[in-house]
């Protein structure tokens, strides 16, 4: 079967190359996308505008170091979407569309021999963002990277061929070896998973986490005048992100009281708080990290004994479940606002049956960053200067820029849990 090949077209209509030009005024965790769905937002972004010519989502590239811009944005949209895209079987050597240049997407197949999980949703949603956004000028190539030896071929490969952009998918420890590789060995390098070290430079990671959502919190009740803080995090929480977040609060004028570790029990909750009682005396901002239910019990423990008059900042990695509780009523969370995954979490459902999910929204961004400068730049475009542009990029998970140390700085929207549900406080600024 592997001989094989299957190729699928993204998009099979052309309606000639429109490039839309707007001026704009002015984050493995999940960064709240596809929670945010349930937002009622009070206002939307001004620059994020679809008119009946335009059936799929723009992906503004914002021009920064990108010459010839005469905008503050400069947007591509071609090769509009108007029939559905059927994923290829898994079995077979697979590409979503058919010429230009070769995005390659590296992925690990599950123990069913298929691509599963948020493999499955990140290969599905290249194959949408292709569609979308590549206009013939690029395609993506799905690689099979499940053994080391695999992804060593891969990526020897993948420069013989001249692709313009890797995208990974895999285990840290094999992503973090490409990205060691010397940059003029290998083709540009987007990764999707757990952040890796980018010492070998033209390596970038996409993804944003629980820590960039508390980040933000954090800076935001400090701008009110909270800036007394006391943090809660699970056992499993980094020493790396502790010291981060003392580093936040003491870099906006501030003081990090502490943070105590909580296990994924109501026991271990409610002794958590009673050790912190001290501390919490002396606080005016809680911060309660995690990835369960847990958190809200945190809350009203502290909020039954603790002291008045306390800003609670949660994150974006607390379950949907937790906004129904009325403990949670008050706390503020930063996270992406779900205007742009509305774009294209419809489509995507319908071509894929499933609901969109993070994973798959990153997925799509990272296709389309590349389409846009492929066909804005050519191939030769998705270079550092260009993938690094200070104005940065809007796509489906918010604004958002690469920095040539490979991390990723987002621009989130200020929300606050109120009757079940997140209500909008401030939209993220509209640029860097």
């Amino acid at each position: 079967m592997g001989s094989r090949k299957s190729r699928f077209c993204g998009a099979a209509d052309t309606v000639g190359e429109t490039v839309t030009v707007q001026r704009i005024g002015h984050a493995r965790s999940s960064h709240g996308l596809q929670r945010a769905r349930q937002a009622q937002p009070l206002s939307t972004f001004g620059s994020l505008r679809l008119t009946a010519r335009f059936m799929a989502p723009l992906l503004f590239v914002l021009c920064g170091a990108l010459a010839s811009c005469q905008s503050d944005v400069d947007g591509v949209a071609k090769n509009v979407k108007t029939n559905d895209i059927k994923a290829p079987a898994s079995d077979v050597e697979e590409s979503f569309g058919e010429s230009g240049a070769e995005i390659t997407l590296l992925l690990q197949k599950g123990g069913s021999g298929l691509f599963e999980g948020p493999s499955r949703d990140i290969r599905d949603a290249a194959g949408l963002s292709v569609g979308d956004l590549g206009g013939n000028q690029a395609f993506v190539k799905v690689v099979d990277a499940s053994s080391a030896a695999n992804v060593a071929t891969a990526v020897s490969a993948a420069k013989a061929r001249n692709v313009a952009l890797l995208i990974s998918y895999l285990p840290p420890q094999v992503t973090a070896s490409i990205a060691a590789m010397p940059a003029d060995q290998r083709p540009p390098l987007v990764n999707l998973g757990v952040p890796v070290p980018a010492m070998a430079g033209n390596v970038y990671n996409l993804v944003s986490d629980e820590m960039d959502s508390a980040v933000e919190g954090l800076r935001a009740a400090a701008a009110s005048g909270h800036k007394k803080v006391v943090a809660f995090a699970q056992t499993d929480f980094p020493q790396a992100g502790e010291f981060k977040l003392g580093d936040t609060v003491r870099a906006s004028g501030g003081t990090f009281l502490g943070m105590t570790r909580y296990n994924l029990t109501d026991a271990s909750a409610s002794d958590a708080v009673q050790k912190s009682r001290p501390m919490l005396q002396g606080a005016d901002t809680v911060l309660i990290l995690g990835r369960t239910a847990i958190a809200t019990t945190i809350e009203g423990a502290i909020k039954a004994g603790g002291p008045p008059n306390l800003t609670f900042v949660g994150t974006s990695a607390w379950p949907p479940q937790t906004y129904a509780e009325p403990t949670a009523n008050g706390t503020v969370i930063a996270m992406v606002e779900p205007e742009g995954a509305s774009l294209i979490a419809e489509r995507y459902k319908r071509h894929y049956k499933r609901t969109l999910s993070t994973d798959a929204a990153y997925g799509y961004d990272a296709v389309a960053i590349a389409s846009g400068i492929i066909r804005t730049k050519g191939p030769a475009g998705l270079n550092a200067e260009n993938l690094t542009s200070k104005t940065g990029f809007r796509g489906v998970t918010g604004l958002f820029r690469l920095t040539p140390s490979g991390q990723v700085e987002r621009r989130l929207s200020l929300f606050t849990i109120s009757g079940g549900k997140l209500t909008l406080l401030s939209a993220a600024p509209t640029s860097f």
